[in-house]
């Protein structure tokens, strides 16, 4: 019957290489998200945009509003907003979401044909291994101005 030192040998290579590849797995999902940083600074007011209703939603480009490839915006409730790049996580530098003209509470990508929910930024169909890019959405309802910032 072999000791325990030699159980100890035989089972640490095997154990060891475990750890170190559930430790790469898991740094797959820390990586830096695939958008570029831009600095973003947008100030609006919602109501020259049709946000005034919860589940609205409007699109800027990036000429108008900045981000990477301009920016989406959707009204979760009566006093909070979610903002997010437009550029698709799958191909920033080439691929753009758009608010889905089925549903506003969703943006597609026609490049690689993913689906993101505007609620939470998260994937609902497609290749994407990264949500959208959010940004920070104050609210002042006081002058129904909305600034988006990172």
């Amino acid at each position: 019957m072999p000791g325990l030192t030699t159980i100890r040998r035989r089972y640490f290579i095997p154990l060891l290489l475990v750890c170190v590849l559930t430790a790469l797995a898991g740094c797959d999902k820390d990586r830096e998200h695939p958008v570029p940083y831009v600095h973003v600074q947008f100030d609006f007011n919602i109501i020259h945009y049709n946000l005034n209703s919860v589940g609205s939603s409007h699109q800027f480009s990036q000429h108008e509003s900045g981000g990477y490839r301009g920016i989406v915006v959707y009204r979760l409730s009566m006093d909070e907003f979610k903002a997010y790049d437009r550029a698709c996580p799958c191909d920033p530098h080439h691929c753009t979401v758009s608010i889905s003209a089925d549903n506003p509470v969703l943006v597609t990508d026609p490049c690689c044909g993913s689906t993101f929910l505007l609620m939470d930024g998260s994937l609902v169909e497609g290749d994407a291994q990264f949500p959208l890019k959010e940004y920070r959405a104050l609210f002042n309802p006081g002058t129904n101005r909305l600034t988006i910032t990172n």
